[in-house]
C-alpha cells in the first residue's frame, strides 16, 4: 500500500481506519510520506516557543491481522525517517537550523483489538460480514531507537519511551466511515537532555476524528482532525510554560499495490 498525506504523523499520529474489520491472516506492507508545517516537532516535549517548522517524514509500516480471544486484532510496526527546517525561540533566544541530518526516527509498535462488532473471521467469512458499529482499543509503544545526540536541541529521536493507550470507534454508512478516538500519552524521562539535564513531560490528552471514503477495498481517501491538550514539560524539576493546546489536520490517499494472505 502507498499513502500520501499532509499532517502530523509523529506527534498525534492521525491514522485512519485504525478500528475496522480485517480478515485474519492478512499481511500489510505500506510506504508513506507526510509533510507537517507550523508549530510541530518530532518530540512534543521540547520547551520551544513560537516554532515555525516544516517536517518531511517517510515511513514504512508492516501489519498483520490476527484473532485474539475471538475478536479481530492487528499487530503493527512502523519505522519513520524524517528531515525538516525550523525557527523558534528557546528561553528568549532565537535559534534556527537549516535541516535535520538524514536518519531514522523512533520505532513504533502497536497492538489493536476490536472488542465490539468485529469478530475474528477469515477471508471467506468477509463476504457475509456487514460492518456497522465497531469499537476497540489499542496500545502503542514508541521505543527510543531514533538518532539522538545530547548536545543538540532538535533530534530525530526522543531518547525516551512513550506509551499511548487509546479507545476508539468507527461507523460504516455505505462507502463512508466516521471514526473517532481518545488517547493519553505517557512519557518516561529523558535523562540526557542537552548535556545531562533531565527532561520530563506530563500526560498529553488527544481527541481525533476521521471521515473516510472507500473507492474499493484498500483504496480510500481520508480527512482527519486531531486536538491535543496537556503535555507540559519539566526541566530538572522546574515546570516550563509549554502546555500544549493545538490542532492537527491530515489528508490521506491510500492505494493498494499488493496484499498477501496466509492461512
Amino acid at each position: 500500500m502507498l499513502t500520501l498525506g499532509l499532517g502530523d504523523l509523529p506527534a498525534q499520529e492521525l491514522e485512519p481506519r485504525r478500528y475496522s474489520q480485517t480478515p485474519t491472516g492478512v499481511n500489510f506492507l505500506a510506504a508513506g510520506y507526510s509533510v507537517s508545517s507550523g508549530n510541530v516537532l518530532m518530540d512534543p516535549a521540547l520547551p520551544i516557543e513560537g516554532l515555525d517548522a516544516t517536517i518531511d517524514a517517510i515511513y514504512l509500516r508492516y501489519a498483520r491481522s490476527i484473532g485474539l480471544l475471538g475478536r479481530s486484532a492487528t499487530l503493527k510496526v512502523l519505522a519513520p525517517w524524517s528531515a525538516g527546517d525550523w525557527k523558534g525561540t528557546l528561553e528568549g533566544e532565537d535559534f534556527e537550523s537549516r535541516r535535520f541530518d538524514s536518519g531514522a526516527g523512533d520505532l513504533r509498535l502497536a497492538l489493536e483489538v476490536n472488542f465490539l462488532g468485529a469478530p475474528a473471521i477469515d477471508r471467506q467469512g468477509m463476504g457475509s460480514y456487514d460492518q456497522r458499529w465497531i469499537a476497540g482499543a489499542s496500545l502503542t509503544i514508541v521505543a527510543p531507537t531514533g538518532d539522538y545526540e545530547s548536545d543538540r536541541l532538535l533530534n530525530l529521536g526522543s531518547n525516551r519511551w512513550t506509551l499511548r493507550p487509546e479507545v476508539g470507534f468507527s461507523r460504516a454508512i455505505g462507502k463512508w466511515n466516521l471514526e473517532g478516538a481518545a488517547s493519553i500519552w505517557f512519557f518516561t524521562d529523558n535523562n540526557d537532555f542537552l548535556g545531562g539535564n533531565r527532561l520530563a513531560q506530563r500526560e498529553l490528552y488527544v481527541l481525533k476524528t476521521h471521515v473516510v471514503y472507500s473507492f474499493r477495498p484498500g483504496f480510500f481517501t481520508s480527512l482527519g482532525v486531531g486536538w491535543g491538550n496537556g503535555g507540559q514539560t519539566v526541566v530538572n524539576g522546574e515546570p516550563r510554560q509549554t502546555l500544549q493546546k493545538n490542532w492537527r489536520f491530515l489528508w490521506m490517499l491510500a492505494y493498494p499495490v499488493t496484499v498477501s494472505y496466509t492461512h
